[in-house]
């Protein structure tokens, strides 16, 4: 089998946000959050109470695109808002607040409003309500639909009591990194936590980790599409998705399925990962052009024998148990 586990890792580093645009995003970050504050310093129907950088930044799951751009969630808290006013209302004062933040002119979504810094990220803005002496959980304003409860804080508590924290947090990478390389409508990337979440089981390598994943996650739709969140609301995270958009999906993980086997058999590990680069894109590096599993093989049965005392250097250089070399002298060097 072609051991792609350092080249996964290495991918894992590529899909990492860069040092100099966290500080881009934490300096928005404040801005966004003077913005609100004084806007809503005078507004008597309201108390601000702070921000909660939330989601995927949250978990540690957030990926650069292949457009090297990032997508964050950073909520806006209030302890109080007048019953009088809506959730609309709230969103719409959330937007007065932020739209000269920066040049492009911020947008209107159902749940929240988003925050453009082009070329680099953008930052959704949901708003919740939450007193905790009226409520057990932050209420979320939906433009549509009023308030709705919703806990990004317990989710990432649940994300982080996994046993296998840092194998999640890749293997949650590597299937966003799939999703932003492939054309069309894929689930979201909270589905793809939840299921990895669910049904990773650990290995030391991350290629045999995310075959064994992918294996469950297509057992698991072919059964039921349903996906609950595992915090209030406790609704289906794939509702959204139409027929067509889980057929196809459910065509597109056979296909990586299939061929990430052929990846696992390859002996070849330049093969194995053009296989892999298939379904994450020129990101993902480029294999040794050799059997990586019979070196180690051989690497290993070498350092045997110098352990054993049975090695001998040839004129080449190379250490065998040909005693027709130089005998090594005993190896007492144990580390510490």
């Amino acid at each position: 089998m072609a051991n792609c586990n350092k080249l996964f890792l290495d991918f894992n580093d590529e899909l990492k946000i860069t040092s100099s645009k966290i500080e881009k995003m934490k300096k928005a970050r404040e801005n966004i959050k003077n913005k609100i504050i004084d806007h809503f310093k005078q507004k008597a129907k309201y108390d601000f109470i702070g921000t909660y950088m939330q989601g995927s930044y949250r978990t540690k799951t957030v990926i650069r695109t292949k457009d090297d751009v990032c997508d964050l969630d950073l909520g806006i808290y209030f302890k109080k808002i007048d019953t009088e006013v809506s959730t609309a209302a709230v969103l719409d004062q959330v937007y007065k607040a932020v739209e000269d933040v920066t040049s492009i002119q911020p947008s209107k979504k159902s749940k929240c409003v988003r925050v453009y810094y082009k070329g680099d990220f953008h930052i959704d803005l949901p708003v919740y309500h939450f007193n905790k002496e009226e409520h057990d959980h932050p209420q979320l304003a939906n433009r549509y639909n009023g308030w709705e409860e919703s806990d990004p804080k317990d989710f990432t508590k649940w994300f982080n009591k996994h046993e296998n924290l840092k194998q999640l947090k890749r293997i949650t990478r590597y299937l966003k990194a799939w999703s932003n390389n492939t054309e069309g409508k894929y689930p979201s990337g909270l589905a793809f936590t939840i299921w990895t979440c669910n049904k990773l089981t650990t290995n030391e390598r991350d290629d045999i980790a995310l075959y064994e994943l992918l294996k469950e996650i297509k057992s698991s739709i072919e059964s039921s599409w349903y996906v609950e969140m595992p915090v209030v609301p406790y609704d289906d995270v794939c509702s959204k998705l139409t027929d067509q958009q889980k057929d196809n999906f459910l065509d597109a993980i056979s296909d990586f399925i299939e061929d990430a086997d052929r990846a696992l058999k390859s002996k070849n590990q330049l093969e194995a990962s053009e296989i892999w680069q298939k379904y994450f894109g020129d990101r993902f590096p480029d294999g040794a052009d050799e059997d990586i599993d019979a070196k180690e093989v051989a690497l290993n049965r070498i350092a045997a024998n110098i352990m054993s005392s049975t090695a001998y250097t040839q004129k080449d250089g190379s250490i065998t148990e040909n005693v027709d070399g130089v005998k090594n002298k005993p190896h007492r060097n144990f580390g510490g």
